[in-house]
C-alpha cells in the first residue's frame, strides 16, 4: 500500500522549519496502521512519482433521468438536482473556496480527488488564524488527518464521527450541494451572466464561464477544526442566503452563502481534464 501524498509534501515545503515533516508523518502512518490492524507495510514508499494504479469509480449511484445540460434551465429546482448529479457523477473533482467570518481574516483551502492519485480524497484547509489542517480518505487505511496545532502527528481516525466523514470524504464537496437542493426555498433563476474563476492554489489555471445564476435561501452545516481538543466539527449554518452559478453545459461553477451573523463561504468547482 503506498501512502505517499505529494499535495500534502507541496504544502509542506513552505512550512518554515519543518523540512522533514512529510518523513515524520508517513513513519507515523506506517507505524499506527502496524499496531491498528497488523497489515504489513513492507510497501510503504516515499516515492511520490511512483506510478499508482487508477481507482475503481464508485458504484451504486444511478443515473439521473434528466442531465443538467438536457434541463430547462427556468426549472430551478429540476436543474439543480440534475447539475449536483454531474457533481456526482464526475471522475475527478477540485474546489477551493473561502471562509469569511466577520471581524477575521478570510480563510481558505481546497479539496479534490483525481483517478490515479493514491488518495481517494485529500481536503487542506488554512484556518484564518494561519494553522494548517489535512485531511485525507486513503484506500485501504480509512479516514486520517494532522494539523499544525491540536494533534501529534498524521493520526487514522478509527472511529470517525460525523463531522469526520463529511470532512475527510468527498461528502465534503457534494454535502453543501445535496443541502442545497433538499432545503432551498424561494428558489429563483436571477439571470445568465459570465464569472471568473480565480486560479486554484493547487495550480489550476484561471476560467471564465457563462453561467446561469440562481439565488435563494438554505440550511447547511459548515466543517471545522478544534485546535484546542484537535478534531474537526460542524458548525450549523440554519439559514444563509445563497447565489449558485451553474455554466450552460449544466456543470456547478460557483456556490456563495452569506448567514445573518455575516458568516459565508464560496465555493469555486474548477474544470478538471483527465
Amino acid at each position: 500500500m503506498s501512502t505517499s501524498m505529494p499535495s500534502t509534501e507541496q504544502e509542506l515545503e513552505d512550512v518554515p522549519g519543518k523540512p522533514n515533516w512529510l518523513l515524520s508523518l508517513l513513519v507515523a502512518v506506517a507505524s499506527l496502521a502496524v499496531v491498528a490492524s497488523g497489515w504489513s507495510v513492507a510497501r510503504l514508499t516515499l516515492d511520490v512519482e511512483a506510478a499508482v494504479p487508477p481507482l475503481a469509480d464508485p458504484g451504486g449511484v444511478e443515473s439521473p433521468l434528466v442531465r443538467a445540460v438536457d434541463a430547462d434551465p427556468s426549472d430551478p429546482e429540476v436543474f439543480l438536482e440534475s447539475a449536483v448529479q454531474e457533481v456526482r457523477d464526475a471522475p475527478a473533482l477540485h474546489v477551493s473556496y473561502t471562509r469569511t467570518v466577520e471581524g477575521e481574516e478570510p480563510a481558505q483551502g481546497w479539496a479534490r480527488h483525481e483517478p490515479g492519485s493514491d488518495t481517494a480524497f485529500e481536503h487542506y484547509f488554512e484556518s484564518s488564524e494561519g494553522v494548517r489542517v489535512y485531511r485525507y480518505d486513503l484506500p485501504g487505511t480509512g479516514f486520517m488527518m494532522t494539523a499544525e496545532k491540536g494533534l501529534p502527528g498524521m493520526t487514522v481516525l478509527t472511529q470517525p464521527t460525523e463531522a469526520d466523514r463529511r470532512l475527510c470524504s468527498e461528502e465534503f464537496v457534494l454535502g453543501v450541494l445535496e443541502d442545497l437542493v433538499e432545503t432551498a426555498t424561494d428558489l429563483e433563476l436571477v439571470g445568465s451572466e459570465e464569472i471568473e474563476l480565480p486560479e486554484s492554489t493547487r495550480g489550476v489555471g484561471a476560467s471564465t464561464h457563462t453561467a446561469y445564476r440562481y439565488g435563494g435561501t438554505f440550511a447547511t452545516e459548515a466543517g471545522e477544526y478544534l485546535s484546542e481538543p484537535g478534531r474537526n466539527s460542524l458548525v450549523p449554518v440554519p439559514e444563509a442566503r445563497f447565489d449558485f452559478w451553474v455554466d450552460e453545459g449544466g456543470h456547478p461553477r460557483r456556490l456563495s452563502y452569506t448567514a445573518p451573523d455575516g458568516f459565508g463561504e464560496t465555493y469555486d468547482y474548477h474544470p478538471v481534464g483527465i
